[in-house]
């Protein structure tokens, strides 16, 4: 057992939403999360949480993944947890997945179960079997605090994996594992103003169909048009403006569409274009720029 670990894990952007069908994609982005877990051997269980620069979010998510990997191993030590993010809250781009792999993935670590890259020692086998444990105690801490309503494994997954990961979220199965590799490629997000999440699960279910299309798309490597297809079912059936998607595309986006459940937009565009697509969505709301992640979640520090 070590005495702190810290570890980071990115968010992600929506290219199938899985609510309609349990089947889903995303694909990594480098904004994300990092996490320090600090283990205190008293026999108490007591975990206290901080979120660093966001005072007002509680720590629950937090301070339960701590504790269902302590109660995974039947251990009661106290622990304190600290995250810091670049990633928005709640806006669609896998926020409490990547906060619950980092913190996961941190407290592993500094159990001395999951060995950092570099390790002399590394067992590669365990720590691929291991890798699952994470992504799955992650997202039961998810679901303990009422953050999910699929287990967001296609999320979760690509968010832990990096790339582009499809997935049988049902059965938690990673049915293809792919990357966008133009190192050219910008990731676009908007997040628009005056607009909040509308989790109306029995409209969502009204699309499977259509879903099931973009979903077949996105499964023989047709990505930008599955995001795009994806994007307007959802926008419309939880109302978000659709506009919004064919603007992008008019101003020199690849493909854009609604990220998850909203309010995020997110899309793909050659770095050129960049300007000139910045300059017809700002009107919308709160632009990031940023990059496709295709790297794994790894431990950053350990002492």
């Amino acid at each position: 057992m070590y005495s702190k670990c810290t570890a980071i894990s990115h968010g992600s952007g929506t290219i199938i939403n899985a609510i309609a069908t349990n089947k889903g994609s995303a694909f990594g982005i480098t904004l994300g999360v990092e996490a320090t877990v600090e283990l205190i051997n008293d026999h108490k269980k007591i975990i206290k949480g901080k979120i660093e620069g966001q005072e007002g979010i509680d720590s629950n998510l937090i301070e339960t993944c701590v504790k269902n990997v302590l109660d995974y191993y039947n251990l009661d030590y106290s622990a304190k947890v600290t995250t810091k993010s670049n990633l928005p809250i709640k806006s669609g781009l896998s926020s409490s997945s990547a906060t619950a792999n980092a913190v996961t993935l941190a407290t592993m670590g500094v159990l001395g179960k999951y060995a950092p890259e570099g390790d002399k020692k590394i067992n590669k086998k365990i720590n691929n079997e291991l890798d699952d444990l994470i992504i799955n105690l992650g997202i039961k801490s998810c679901f303990d605090e009422n953050l999910t309503i699929t287990g967001a494994y296609d999320d979760a997954t690509a968010s832990y994996y990096g790339g582009i990961t499809i997935t049988d979220n049902e059965n938690r199965k990673i049915l293809k594992r792919d990357a966008f590799n133009d190192e050219d490629v910008k990731v676009i997000v908007l997040i628009p103003n005056n607009y909040q999440k509308n989790l109306n699960k029995e409209r969502m279910i009204l699309i499977k169909n259509y879903v099931e299309i973009a979903f077949n798309n996105c499964l023989v490597g047709n990505y930008y048009e599955a995001l795009f297809m994806n994007g307007l079912f959802y926008a419309s059936t939880l109302n978000f403006p659709t506009n919004i998607s064919i603007e992008a595309l008019e101003s020199g986006a690849l493909t854009f569409g609604l990220s998850g459940t909203g309010p995020s937009y997110i899309g793909l565009c050659k770095a050129e274009n960049v300007p000139n697509i910045v300059k017809y969505l700002e009107k919308y709301g709160k632009i990031y720029i940023t990059e496709v992640c295709n790297s794994k979640s790894k431990i950053i520090n350990l002492e």
